[in-house]
């Protein structure tokens, strides 16, 4: 297996790019939370970013089971209600912009500790 099969880092620097633009998103709801007639903003689920990369499973053995596009399809999750509009024609909820930016958060710091320890097990099979 060579250096150009290991997609890891690939994804993982798409997903850090998602979780930027969501982070920003996040950003601007929270430094609009007083301004009237706003309306908040979120990103597509990374999720949806990858079904459109047209990236599929390998499938090894005739017996394992693939995705076709509609079953990819039943199984999506509907998106939460639409937020909540205060009397200034409004839209944000602090407390939805803090548990977004927590989750953003922890995504950060999941792919870089996954990297991390993935750059550590090349290097050590490396060494050999």
């Amino acid at each position: 297996m060579g250096m150009n099969s290991i997609f890891l880092f690939d994804i993982t620097s798409q997903r850090n790019q998602w979780l930027s633009v969501r982070q920003t998103a996040i950003s601007s709801n929270i430094a609009h939370a007083n301004t009237p007639g706003y309306e908040a903003v979120d990103v597509a689920p990374f999720e949806s970013v990858l079904q459109t990369s047209q990236l599929e499973l390998a499938r090894s053995d005739q017996g394992h089971f693939g995705l076709s596009g509609r079953q990819r399809h039943d199984l999506e999750v509907p998106l939460e209600d639409k937020w909540h509009v205060y009397d200034s024609g409004n839209s944000v909820s602090l407390e939805k912009e803090m548990v977004k930016a927590g989750e953003v958060n922890g995504a950060f710091a999941l792919s870089s500790n996954v990297i991390r320890a993935f750059h550590r097990m090349l290097v050590a099979s490396a060494k050999g």
